[in-house]
C-alpha cells in the first residue's frame, strides 16, 4: 500500500456519505483499488497493461471495483469522482498528451474531491524518455484553482527497475473547492 493512497483516503470519509467514487489511474494489480474499495469507495481502475485485467476481475467479484484497460494518454473522459489517485503513473503519459489528460482529471473531480498524484520533476534521470517531467512552476500551474493540501518535492539517489537512478518527484494532494 502506497502512503499516497492512504493519505488521500484519509482526507475523505466515504463511510459517512456512501458511495463516494474513486478513480485510480495506473491501477496495476489492484493493491490501492482494493484498499479504497475496503474503505467504502466505488473504484474505477485504469491501466494500460492488459495482463492486470484478470487480477482486477477477481477483486471485482467481491468488491465494488470496475477495471478498464486503456492507454491513459487516450482517455478523454472519466467518471465523476471524489478521489482521483495516480501513484507514479501520470509521468509516463507523453508530454504531448499530458495537458489533455490533466484537463480530463480536473473535469472529473467533484467539488470537495481530492486529487492525489506523484509527478516527476525536471531533474529526474528519466527526463530524456517519452514522458512528462515538470518544473515546480509547472506543477503549481497544474494546481491553479485547487486547494493545495500537500505539495512535497524530493530529490534522492535510489534504484529503479533498470538500476541506480536520480529521482526528482513531487507528491501532490489537492482538493477542488
Amino acid at each position: 500500500m502506497r502512503p499516497l493512497a492512504r493519505r488521500a483516503a484519509s482526507l475523505l470519509s466515504p463511510r459517512a456519505h456512501p458511495p463516494l467514487v474513486a478513480v485510480e489511474l495506473g491501477s496495476g494489480a489492484g493493491v490501492e483499488a482494493r484498499f479504497l474499495a475496503e474503505q467504502g469507495f466505488d473504484v474505477h481502475g485504469y491501466d494500460s497493461d492488459p495482463s492486470v485485467g484478470p487480477a482486477m476481475a477477481r477483486l471485482a467479484r467481491t468488491l465494488p471495483i470496475r477495471h478498464t484497460t486503456a492507454d491513459l494518454a487516450q482517455i478523454d473522459v472519466l467518471p465523476a469522482a471524489d478521489l482521483i489517485l495516480s501513484c507514479a503513473t501520470l509521468p509516463f503519459v507523453p508530454r504531448t498528451a499530458f495537458s489533455t489528460v490533466w484537463s480530463t482529471v480536473r473535469d472529473a473531480l467533484r467539488p470537495g474531491g481530492v486529487v492525489a498524484v506523484d509527478l516527476f520533476g525536471d531533474r529526474d534521470d528519466w527526463t530524456s524518455t517519452d514522458g512528462t517531467f515538470l518544473a515546480r512552476a509547472e506543477v503549481l500551474a497544474l494546481l491553479d484553482g485547487l486547494e493545495i493540501v500537500e505539495l512535497s518535492e524530493e530529490e534522492r539517489e535510489g534504484r529503479s527497475f533498470a538500476g541506480p537512478k536520480h529521482w526528482h518527484t513531487y507528491r501532490v494532494l489537492a482538493r477542488r473547492p
